[in-house]
């Protein structure tokens, strides 16, 4: 039987595509030699800070952070200042590979319910792999929000936005509020369960956790489409 929806929400990284562990790396790569030229320090000072900001985020999240999240917790730096330099490092193509299944399903998905995309990546990389992996039709920039919608939201400080970034429920609250829906009759698909499911059930929210590809593509299976 098909489940009742009216909205399905899709997390990005990991879920969309396979995590790459190597793609993952430059997140925090990129946070520490940013701090560093920003703030004139040097790097390995950077890095034993960094690390050790991570372990206590971690404690007050409960779960694992994002190193996004970790460096726009502790540090005063300008969004856009992380997007491009991101956008600088990461080369899509050398860590993702396209995935025709993927587009089918989705595709599939798509012609039952309306889809989002929810991701703590920027736009601008979230465009490049969408664009590498053949989904852009399915997540243009309107179905989307991402790390830089945040950095765009007239909110007072930094510290304000970070709430409208997973885990935390305001994104996924204002997703909600935008689309008219109520959680009982929204899905949220991810892999983490720190940063897409505990959160998305928090709320009252339909879940699906993402564990490997094969648990991707019996999507529309569980789905009963």
């Amino acid at each position: 039987m098909r489940r009742n929806l009216d909205l399905v929400i899709f997390d990005l990284d990991g879920t969309l595509y396979p995590a790459n562990e190597e793609m993952d790396r430059v997140y925090p790569r990129a946070a520490m030699q940013l701090l560093s030229r920003k703030f004139n320090r040097d790097l390995e000072d950077v890095r034993e800070e960094f690390l050790q900001k991570k372990e206590e985020l971690a404690t007050i999240i409960k779960g694992t952070p994002t190193s996004t999240l970790t460096l726009f917790y502790f540090n005063e730096v300008g969004f856009e200042e992380f997007e491009a330099e991101l956008d600088r490092q990461i080369d899509v193509k050398s860590y993702i590979k396209a995935d025709p299944k993927c587009i089918q399903i989705i595709k599939k998905i798509h012609s039952a319910y309306p889809i989002f995309l929810y991701t703590t990546n920027n736009d601008k990389v979230s465009t490049k792999i969408l664009t590498h992996i053949g989904l852009t039709e399915f997540f243009p920039r309107e179905k989307r929000f991402t790390f830089s919608t945040v950095s765009r939201m007239n909110l007072p400080d930094s510290r304000a936005k970070l709430q409208y970034i997973k885990p935390n429920i305001k994104g996924f609250l204002h997703i909600l509020e935008r689309f008219g829906v109520t959680p009982e009759r929204t899905l949220m698909i991810g892999d983490s369960e720190v940063s897409d499911i505990l959160p998305a059930q928090k709320l009252g929210l339909q879940t699906y956790h993402v564990v490997d590809r094969n648990s991707f593509y019996s999507l529309p299976d569980w789905l009963g489409i």
